[in-house]
């Protein structure tokens, strides 16, 4: 079986790329790390890649990364995927800091990248906003939460940490909590994303900033 370690980056579209650089640096506190002709690679302050954003008619997340180990074989994966039924590619160099990467797509239609080889965009970045220090989760709503969470655990080896009865379920790979979240709805979408920050005082600037820009908390 396929096991993801950890959630790389999530892929955003969007019909407005520099609006979206701008929230991302500075609110979110991101930097870019590469940009090129209707695309932008944006890391933490750490130097992890975190966001790309891509540019598109549609304001939607289509792409999520998972790491898995330093000695998995991409061949082997890949049979297992034909075997599943899943078509999937291998690319090289595609991503900033990224070697080859494994490419295919989730049943709801999510581009997903296993990756092995990796490194650090910088370190220490001075960042304007928020500045988060990793992608912690992200949660989708779909047609059917069970049948994409047995494809999540069967294919990509992740596990069931609870389920809200039979409508909500968070998934991880690592040792955090949930990675993936997936709850049953009428259309299929992102719900929200998650970044990961220090500790409570890193929470309560944020809301400060939020506040001084006017951004409403939920």
């Amino acid at each position: 079986m396929i096991q993801a370690r950890r959630i790389g980056h999530a892929t955003f579209e969007t019909p407005d790329l520099d609006a979206a650089i701008d929230y991302y640096t500075q609110i979110n506190g991101l930097v870019v790390a590469e940009r090129e002709p209707g695309r932008a690679f944006l890391a933490s302050k750490i130097g992890q890649l975190v966001v790309q954003l891509d540019e598109g008619s549609n304001a939607q997340c289509t792409g999520l990364s998972f790491e898995v180990a330093a000695d998995s074989d991409f061949a082997a994966m890949s049979r297992q995927l034909d075997a599943h039924g899943v078509a999937n590619e291998l690319s090289n160099d595609s991503i900033p800091g990224i070697g080859k990467v494994l490419k295919f797509r989730d049943p709801k239609g999510t581009v997903i990248e296993l990756f092995s080889d990796w490194n650090y965009l910088g370190h220490h970045h001075q960042v304007i906003g928020v500045g988060p220090l990793k992608l912690g989760h992200v949660a989708f709503i779909v047609d059917d939460a069970r049948k994409i969470t047995e494809f999540y655990t069967q294919v990509l080896g992740f596990r069931v940490s609870d389920w809200v009865e039979d409508f909500f379920s968070f998934l991880r790979c690592g040792p955090d909590h949930h990675t993936v979240n997936f709850l049953t709805g009428k259309k299929t979408q992102m719900h929200h994303a998650a970044f990961e920050v220090k500790d409570f005082a890193h929470i309560q600037n944020a809301c400060e900033l939020f506040g001084q820009k006017s951004i409403p908390i939920i």
